[in-house]
């Protein structure tokens, strides 16, 4: 009956939208049930049905849409569409994979991952050539440690932690320290003869609003990165602690986009489509909010500045003007080159990462981790890396690390660290 319901619903749906000319249905088969599809960047997807058939209504756009494939069992895919079609079929099957290993295992050469099957892995952060993993007790939403492994996983400590802590994450901050953020405090880890504690608690809001401007420290200066206008202005500034001297370095105001979301945002709300099934009227398309996200991380995301140092050289990723500026501590100009990175790429965020031990900087086409030569800006295809799907993502020593969580199909919460080499 619900069934019948569904069908009865979306033909309905299918032919007020033929008729208005202003939504595309994408419909097809992918040959396994269960599976989830979702809308790069927003709330809106759908399943597919035991039979491994799914449909999906999107607004017509000559812009580029992602879609995810994913499913426990099988390999995430992703398909990128410009809806300006009525009706669009998507038929492929999707590839079956193994996922977890009991301990550390090499698969493909390449690629390590680890997991624990008695906890859930809720973070990891790397200093000192160790991982500080925080974890949850599988079956528990309280029982919480902290467990200090070497690079190869080996368990080197563990450190329990009280339920008043209610830890939701580890950060590293600028001066290279791990710290536990809990509900109202923040604790810091430090070692002892090579034994973790925790120690030397910190009110969490005023912490966060001091360090998190802080993105990292020289022997001569402490920089920090100013965010306003929701992101889309970003201001990079630098003190000398000896001369108490604040000096402006760059500035990325991309904060006209603002603007353009809120019209867009107005215009959704306007001329929503609505269609009457008996004496019940049901809106059509995604709701105003998931739109304005939607529009938000598509069409006007913001294009992200980025400062990294090599050294007590700066490096200045000024993607609004399309170029990488390199500069000595004394903002000298030492090179400036052009950025070949694809700027029809509906998808890419701008998003930048660092090798914190080698200095390398990559980022993310796709799925794909490319490195950037700063001294030409060029980039280079390394390896398939879909962050779309890692909770958290680090480069360490020519290795990419990612956490990465899902969900069985008995609602069991599935976590591992994995590691892929870069060369």
């Amino acid at each position: 009956m619900k069934s019948t319901i569904i069908t009865l619903i979306f033909s309905l749906l299918c032919g007020q939208l033929s008729a208005q000319q202003d939504f595309s249905v994408v419909t097809g088969n992918v040959a396994a049930q269960s599976v989830n599809i979702k809308v790069i960047d927003t709330n809106y997807g759908t399943s597919s049905d035991n039979n491994g058939n799914f449909s999906l209504v999107l607004p017509k756009t000559d812009r580029q849409i992602g879609l995810l494939f994913s499913c426990v069992g099988y390999q995430d895919t992703l398909v990128s569409l410009v809806p300006q079609q009525d009706t669009i079929f998507i038929h492929f099957k999707m590839r079956e994979t193994v996922y977890m290993l009991e301990a550390a295992s090499v698969t493909a050469e390449k690629i390590t991952k680890y997991r624990d099957y008695t906890y859930v892995m809720v973070d990891f952060e790397i200093v000192n050539d160790k991982f500080y993993i925080l974890q949850r007790e599988n079956k528990s939403l309280k029982d919480f440690r902290v467990l200090v492994t070497n690079m190869v996983f080996e368990p080197l400590d563990t450190m329990p932690l009280p339920d008043r802590i209610k830890p939701t994450n580890i950060f590293l901050d600028a001066a290279n320290q791990c710290q536990i953020l809990g509900q109202d405090t923040v604790y810091q880890i430090v070692e002892y003869f090579d034994k973790a504690f925790y120690g030397f608690p910190a009110e969490k809001s005023h912490y966060l609003n001091v360090m998190r401007k802080c993105v990292f420290m020289t022997d001569n200066y402490v920089y920090f990165r100013n965010v306003k206008s929701q992101g889309y202005s970003i201001e990079y500034y630098r003190v000398n602690p000896a001369k108490g001297i604040r000096e402006k370095l760059f500035s990325s105001d991309d904060s006209y986009k603002l603007r353009e979301i809120q019209r867009e945002r107005d215009f959704h709300r306007r001329h929503r489509l609505t269609t009457t099934v008996g004496n019940q009227v049901f809106e059509l398309g995604p709701e105003t909010n998931e739109w304005e996200n939607f529009v938000s991380m598509a069409w006007f995301h913001t294009k992200n500045a980025f400062l990294g140092h090599v050294g007590d050289t700066l490096i200045y990723f000024d993607h609004l003007n399309n170029r990488i500026e390199t500069y000595n501590e004394n903002m000298q100009l030492i090179r400036t080159c052009g950025i070949s990175y694809p700027e029809k790429e509906t998808f890419w965020r701008h998003t930048i990462y660092q090798d914190r031990a080698w200095g390398t900087f990559y980022t993310i086409f796709g799925t794909t981790l490319n490195e950037i030569d700063i001294k030409t800006g060029r980039t280079i295809p390394k390896i398939n890396a879909n962050n779309y799907l890692s909770q958290k993502m680090i480069i360490n020593k020519g290795n990419l690390y990612s956490l990465k969580k899902r969900r069985d199909s008995g609602n069991t919460e599935i976590s591992f660290i994995e590691k892929t080499k870069l060369n």
